[in-house]
């Protein structure tokens, strides 16, 4: 079978739908290695490239004109490619397919993760909200089958595109690999130093985007930071709230016990969980929560927002917070880090609910999707 995959994300994203695709991609090339992948991209950053293991090809823009005009080629001409190539089925990893697809009569599939641009206006421009919703109200018509990340997605879908159930599949995200080995003690004690980190920590890993929440949970740090000799950890790239993080760190005097941390690379990032006490995830939505499940299977007790996708990506190995309440998270805190029973109880839960989402089954799940449109 030949497959094609849409690695805009794969090969140029370092965070969430970037790893996403990869996770996805290596999987399927080390379970599946008798198919033929085809990596569609408009541009490569060797990071990434490097990141992917097995047999694969590159399609880019041919033409001076496509290449110079690539949002079009993936929007249009790149149906041309797909047929000249004779693909069995394209997969759209991030909300879209070409705009013209449906003319084809190649298969479809869409990994569509969240409809937030959707049910939180406002936490998008207007021109990127108007994009989004052309491309993923197309694709949800569309698209042969459709998988969502959660059933949260899947109700969105029903509820905003009015989608056949029968159209959808619920196939939640696996972890990364690396995730899975333990750092030797000295390995992590390099990492603390490396990075300044003191030996008892709470970690935080998420974008910095108002969504995220990180300043409800600097409010609950302030209010128990007497309490505890932890340090706080906020790790993460993109996101325009660094400067309202920054300034209330610096009203709270708080600078000597928050770090944030903006260049742990991909490789560094098991043991910034590893290395944690506690993770603590309010984000107020999300498609899914891949920072939760990265903690649950590093052996880090969680404590996350009690509704919608990220609860699903919890399970019920977490402790569930209001995220909107400081008090909430900070009792939870408390609780936690003062209770070694609890801790323990949260760690081999954790594990085990990871265990359900490895890279293996998550493989097999999609594999399953493609022979039922092919």
């Amino acid at each position: 079978m030949k497959i094609a995959l849409d690695a805009k994300r794969m090969l140029n994203n370092g965070t969430g739908l970037g790893n996403h695709a990869r996770i996805l991609a290596n999987a399927l090339m080390r379970d599946y290695p008798e198919n033929e992948y085809q990596l569609y991209t408009p541009k490569i950053d060797d990071r990434y490239l490097n990141e992917l293991h097995g047999a694969f090809s590159i399609e880019m823009p041919g033409s001076k004109f496509a290449q110079a005009l690539h949002p079009w080629w993936r929007s249009y001409s790149i149906t041309e490619d797909l047929l000249k190539n004779m693909v069995d089925v394209y997969h759209g990893l991030s909300n879209e397919l070409p705009l013209n697809i449906h003319r084809s009569r190649i298969p479809t599939v869409v990994t569509i993760h969240d409809l937030i641009f959707l049910k939180h206006r406002e936490q998008y421009p207007w021109l990127d909200r108007q994009v989004y919703m052309v491309k993923t109200k197309y694709a949800a018509r569309y698209a042969h089958r459709i998988i969502a990340v959660s059933e949260e997605t899947k109700r969105d879908l029903i509820e905003y595109y009015h989608v056949p159930e029968k159209k959808i599949k619920v196939i939640y995200q696996s972890i990364d690999p690396r995730f899975y080995a333990a750092a030797a003690a000295a390995v992590l004690r390099a990492f603390r130093k490396k990075f300044q980190l003191s030996d008892q920590y709470i970690l935080n890993v998420s974008s910095f985007f108002p969504r995220k929440n990180q300043l409800k949970l600097i409010e609950a740090f302030d209010l128990i930071k007497d309490k505890i000799p932890h340090r706080l950890v906020l790790a993460g790239g993109a996101g325009n709230m660094m400067p309202e993080i920054s300034e209330m760190i610096k009203e709270r005097q708080l600078a000597d016990r928050i770090i944030t941390l903006t260049n742990v690379s991909n490789d560094e990032m098991p043991l910034l969980y590893q290395a944690s006490d506690l993770f603590v995830y309010p984000a107020l939505m999300e498609g899914f929560g891949m920072p939760v499940l990265e903690a649950l299977v590093s052996g880090v007790p969680v404590i996350t927002t009690g509704s919608g996708a990220i609860a699903e990506a919890a399970g019920l190995a977490a402790v569930k917070i209001d995220p909107l309440i400081p008090e909430s998270i900070a009792r939870a805190v408390i609780m936690v880090l003062l209770n070694e029973n609890l801790k323990g109880q949260l760690v081999l839960a954790g594990r085990e609910h990871a265990a359900t989402m490895t890279d293996k089954l998550f493989a097999q799940r999609v594999m399953q999707v493609y022979e039922s449109v092919v």
